[in-house]
C-alpha cells in the first residue's frame, strides 16, 4: 500500500496472476476519502472495440453525465468498430476531457482486452491522450505498458513479487494458534500467493500436506478443506451460485426460494462470498474450484439451474452473461432466446464483432433457427454485403409461415437494398409483401414509410401522398415517429411544392430533434427541411441549419452526415454570394463523397460546383463541369436536375437547339421540383435566344408563378443571376412580381434590384415581407430589447448567425440602430 501512496504516476498497473489480491488491494487503496474512483470490469465480450467503448463510458457516467452519447449515436451506423479504433477513441475522450483530477478509472480483469490487439489500442490511445488516470488489474502486462513508459514514470507497474504476501504478513493472516513450523512451510511453499494464505486462514488448525506441493495445488488442497465444512446443501448451492457472472439477493432467491438470502450470508461468513454492495462476488479461483463440482451433478437438476440463472440475466438484459451460459452448457434454445432478444440492441450499440462470434455458436447449436437467419441478413447489410443480404432476406421470408413475425423484417431488408441499388420497382414490390406480411405496429410503421420514400423516388406524387397519409393514421410511439410525421410532408414539398406552407407547419420539430438519438431519423429531417429552406431562398436560415448538421457529425463522427450538411451549406453560400465559402465547403464534401464511394453524393458536388459560375454569369464554365457521365447513374431526380441545369447554361449561350433537347430529357426523366424551376426559365430564356418575345413573356410568366406556388424561389434566384435581362424583360413588360420573389432580389441582390428598378417603393416605407421567417423571429425579440446572445440562446442559433440576422434586418428596414429596427412598423 505504501508503494502505491509513494507513486506519482497516473497510469497504475499491477500484474500478477489470479489470487494475488488485486482487486482488494485495488478498493483498499481507493476506499479513503482522498480517493474516488469509477470501476469497469472487463470480460470476454471486451475484446468487441464497440462493447469496450460503451462500457468504459457507462461507467464514466458515474462522474460525467452523457459521457457516452456521442459514441451511442456513432455506433448505431458504424459498419465496423473494430476497424476504426482511433475514431472511437477519440469521440471517447473528447467526452471524457472534463475528467476530475482527483477521480480514477479502474479496469479490473483487463487480461480479457490483452486477447484482442484492436481494444488494447483503443485503451493505448486514451493513455496517450492523458486525460483520465487508469487503474489497472491484470493477469497479463499490457502491450502499451512500455519500457519507455516506466522508464519515464508514466507508468508504475507491481508485479506478484511485490504483492506476494511476506512472512510477517502471512502471520497475521492465519489464526493465531497455527504452529510456526506449519506458517513457515505454508509461506514457503505458497510462495506468498495471498489466495492460498486467505483459504488457509479460514480454517481453524490448518496443516500441509507431505511432498512439495505447488502453490495451485496447495490452493486446491485448502479449498477442498473449506468446502467438507459445509453443509451437503449449502455445497450445492455454492456450486449454482458459481455459474452465475452477478450474485445477488434477487437471484439467490430464484435458485433458493425464502432462504435465498440467509444463503448468501452463510457463504459470505465462511468466506466463500465477499460482498460489495448489494451484490456478492466470487473469487475466480473458488469459482474455478466450485464449477469443479458440476460434473458430477444430476443432469436435470444442473439443467434447471442453468435456465434459471440464464433467464434472470436476460431479464437484465445481461446478454454476455447468457451468451456464455448458453455456450458452456450447449444450450440451444437459450442461445435461440438470447437472439431474439439482443439482436437489435446489438445493432444499436454496433456491436458487431459481438454478433459475428454469437453467430459461430448459433452455427453449431441451431442451424436452422429463423433468428439465426436474420441475425446473418442484419449483419451483412449492417456491413454492406448488400447482395448477400438480399439473398439471405428473400430466402427467409420464402421459407417462414405467412405471417411468422420475422417475414415483414426480412421482407423490408430485401427492399431497402433494392432502393439503395436503384431498382425502385422491385423495393415497392417487395415493400408491399412486408406490408401484407407486417404483424406489428413498428413493422408497419417502417414499411409505410419507405413505401413513401420509394413513391417519391419512382415519381409518384399522387401515390406518394397516399403513402403518406396511411403512415400518418399510425399513432406516434416515439418521438422518432413524431419527428417523421413532419418529415413526411416537408420531403413531398421538396420534390414538388407546398414548401413555404410546410416550411411554416413543421418548423417546431426542429426541437424535438434534440431528444431522438437516432442519427438517421434525424439528418434525415434535417436535409429535407434545409432543402426546403434553400428552395425557399432563406439562405442564411439553411446555413445555420447546415452548420448544425455538420456540427453533429462531428460530435458523433459520422461523415455521411457531414458531407450532406456541407452540401446543404455550399447551396446557401452560393445564394448568400460567398462563393468562396461553397467552393472550400464543396472541396471537403466531394473528398467525403469519394473516401466512402458515394456517387450521388459526388455528382451532387460537381452540380452544385456548376452553380458557381452560373451565379456569376459564366455559363460555359459551369457546363465544363456538368458532365452527363456521372449523372446517368444516381437516379431520374439527380440527372434531371443536372439536365436542366445544362439548358439554362445552354439557352444562356444561344444553343438553343441543345438546351431544347436538355429540357425535353429533363421533362422525360423527372417531374421533381429542383429540375422543373430550372428548366421552366431555361424555356423562357431559350424563347428570348429566339427573338419570341411573346413565348418569353408566356414562359417567364408560367415560370414565376409556379415558383410563387410551389414556394421554389431558388430557380428564380438561379436564372437572373445567370441572366440578369430576364429581370429587365420582367420590368419591360410590367409582369407581376410578388414580395415572396422580391425578397431574396432586394436581400442578396439588391444592386442589380436597383439597376432593373424592382426595388421602387414609396420614399422611407420598405415591406416588412421582405424580411424571412427567421428575420421575423428575430426582430421580435429585438423589440424585447434582447441581446445578440439572448437572441442566439432563445433560436438555439450561433450569435454569429444571430449577428448577420440583425443586420440584414437593418440593411432590409433601412435602419442604424436596435431602437430603430424595434420601433419599425410595416407599410399596411
Amino acid at each position: 500500500m505504501s508503494l502505491l501512496n509513494e507513486t506519482q504516476s497516473r497510469y497504475i498497473v499491477l500484474v500478477a496472476p489470479a489470487g494475488y489480491g488485486k482487486t482488494t488491494l485495488a478498493r483498499q487503496w481507493l476506499s479513503g476519502p482522498e480517493r474516488k474512483a469509477v470501476w469497469f470490469r472487463a470480460g470476454p465480450a471486451s475484446t468487441d472495440v464497440a462493447a469496450l467503448a460503451l462500457g468504459l463510458a457507462q461507467a464514466a457516467e458515474e462522474v460525467l453525465e452523457g459521457a457516452g452519447t456521442r459514441l451511442h449515436e456513432h455506433l448505431r451506423t458504424s459498419n465496423s468498430p473494430n476497424s476504426e479504433v482511433l475514431r472511437l477513441a477519440d469521440i471517447l475522450v473528447d467526452d471524457l476531457a472534463p475528467w476530475p483530477e482527483d477521480v480514477w478509472m479502474i479496469i479490473d480483469d483487463y487480461q480479457y482486452l490483452a486477447h484482442e490487439p484492436s481494444a488494447e489500442r483503443l485503451i493505448d490511445a486514451v493513455v496517450a491522450r492523458g486525460t483520465v488516470p487508469l487503474f489497472v488489474t491484470s493477469r497479463m502486462r499490457p502491450s502499451w505498458v512500455s519500457a519507455k513508459r516506466l522508464l519515464y514514470g508514466e507508468v508504475a507497474e507491481f508485479g506478484r513479487n511485490i504483492l506476494a504476501m511476506t512472512h510477517e504478513e502471512a502471520a497475521r493472516a492465519v489464526p493465531p494458534k497455527t504452529d510456526p513450523g506449519v506458517l513457515a512451510g505454508l509461506v514457503a511453499l505458497a510462495e506468498g500467493w495471498p489466495a492460498v494464505i486467505g483459504l488457509a486462514s479460514l480454517i481453524q488448525s490448518p496443516k500441509l500436506v507431505a511432498g512439495d506441493e505447488i502453490p495451485e495445488a496447495l490452493h486446491s488442497y485448502f479449498a477442498e478443506e473449506l468446502y467438507q465444512e459445509l453443509g451437503a446443501e449449502l455445497q450445492w448451492n455454492l456450486v449454482q451460485l458459481s455459474l452465475a457472472a452477478t450474485v445477488d439477493v434477487e437471484l439467490a432467491q430464484l435458485l433458493f426460494g425464502s432462504n435465498g438470502r440467509l444463503v448468501l450470508e452463510e457463504a459470505f461468513d465462511r468466506g466463500f462470498l465477499n460482498r460489495d454492495g448489494d451484490t456478492y462476488d466470487l473469487h475466480p479461483l473458488l469459482r474455478q474450484f466450485l464449477r469443479s463440482k458440476m460434473a458430477g451433478a444430476d443432469a436435470r437438476i444442473r439443467a434447471s439451474t442453468v435456465e434459471t440463472i440464464a433467464y434472470a440475466a436476460l431479464e437484465k438484459s445481461a446478454w454476455d452473461e447468457a451468451f456464455t451460459l448458453a455456450s458452456e452448457f450447449r444450450v440451444g434454445e437459450l442461445l435461440n432466446a438470447l437472439l431474439g432478444r439482443a439482436l437489435d440492441d446489438l445493432l444499436s450499440k454496433g456491436r458487431l464483432a459481438t454478433l459475428e462470434r454469437w453467430l459461430e455458436e448459433a452455427h453449431k447449436l441451431i442451424p436452422s433457427a429463423e433468428v439465426v437467419a436474420l441475425a446473418e441478413v442484419e449483419l451483412a447489410f449492417r456491413k454492406g454485403r448488400w447482395p448477400e443480404a438480399e439473398d439471405k432476406a428473400r430466402h427467409l421470408a420464402i421459407r417462414l409461415p405467412q405471417q411468422h413475425p420475422l417475414a415483414s423484417r426480412a421482407l423490408f431488408r430485401a427492399a431497402q437494398v433494392a432502393q439503395l441499388d436503384d431498382r425502385p420497382s422491385e423495393a415497392l414490390e417487395l415493400l408491399g409483401e412486408a406490408r401484407v406480411r407486417s404483424t406489428t405496429s413498428a413493422d408497419l410503421r417502417r414499411v409505410l414509410w419507405s413505401r413513401f420514400i420509394t413513391l417519391t423516388d419512382l415519381e409518384e406524387p399522387r401515390q406518394a401522398a397516399d403513402a403518406l397519409k396511411e403512415f400518418e393514421k399510425l399513432a406516434p410511439e416515439s418521438v422518432e415517429d413524431k419527428i417523421r410525421l413532419s418529415h413526411g410532408p416537408i420531403h413531398l414539398a421538396v420534390r414538388w411544392g407546398g414548401i413555404r406552407q410546410a416550411l411554416d407547419r413543421h418548423r417546431s420539430t426542429l426541437e424535438l430533434l434534440e431528444r431522438t438519438t437516432d442519427p438517421v431519423v434525424r439528418s434525415g429531417f434535417l436535409q429535407s427541411y434545409g432543402t426546403a429552406l434553400n428552395l425557399a431562398a432563406r439562405y442564411s436560415d439553411a446555413c445555420a441549419l447546415a452548420d448544425r448538421q455538420i456540427a453533429d457529425a462531428k460530435r458523433f463522427g459520422l461523415d455521411w452526415v457531414g458531407t450532406h450538411g456541407l452540401e446543404m451549406k455550399a447551396l446557401a453560400q452560393i445564394g448568400l454570394r460567398d462563393f468562396q465559402g461553397a467552393q472550400a465547403a464543396l472541396r471537403t464534401a466531394w473528398q467525403l463523397a469519394e473516401g466512402a464511394d458515394d456517387l450521388h453524393a459526388q455528382v451532387n458536388a460537381q452540380a452544385l460546383l456548376a452553380r458557381i459560375p452560373l451565379a456569376q454569369g459564366a455559363p460555359g464554365k459551369a457546363l465544363e463541369l456538368l458532365d452527363m457521365s456521372g449523372s446517368r447513374n444516381v437516379g431520374p431526380g439527380m440527372e434531371g436536375e443536372v439536365r436542366s441545369m445544362r439548358a439554362l447554361a445552354l439557352a444562356c449561350e444561344g444553343a438553343i437547339d441543345e438546351a431544347e433537347a436538355e429540357i425535353e430529357a429533363s421533362e422525360s426523366i423527372t417531374t421533381h421540383l429542383e429540375a422543373r424551376g430550372l428548366r421552366a426559365f431555361a424555356k423562357a430564356l431559350a424563347a428570348d435566344r429566339r427573338g419570341d418575345d411573346e413565348g418569353r413573356h408566356k414562359q417567364l410568366e408560367f415560370a414565376l408563378s409556379d415558383a410563387q406556388t410551389s414556394g421554389n424561389a431558388d430557380s428564380f434566384v438561379v436564372a437572373y443571376r445567370l441572366a440578369p435581362k430576364l429581370l429587365t424583360a420582367i420590368v419591360a413588360t410590367d409582369i407581376a412580381l410578388n414580395d415572396f420573389l422580391l425578397r431574396p432580389l432586394a436581400t442578396y441582390d439588391s444592386r442589380l434590384a436597383e439597376k432593373v428598378g424592382l426595388n421602387q417603393r414609396g420614399p422611407g416605407i420598405r415591406p416588412a415581407t421582405l424580411l424571412t421567417d427567421r428575420e421575423e423571429e428575430v426582430l421580435e425579440l429585438l423589440r424585447h430589447g434582447m441581446s445578440n446572445r439572448e437572441i442566439a440562446q432563445a433560436l438555439w442559433i450561433a450569435q454569429s448567425t444571430a449577428k448577420v440576422h440583425v443586420r440584414h434586418i437593418f440593411d432590409k428596414l433601412g435602419v442604424r440602430s436596435r431602437t430603430e429596427a424595434a420601433l419599425f412598423r410595416a407599410e399596411t
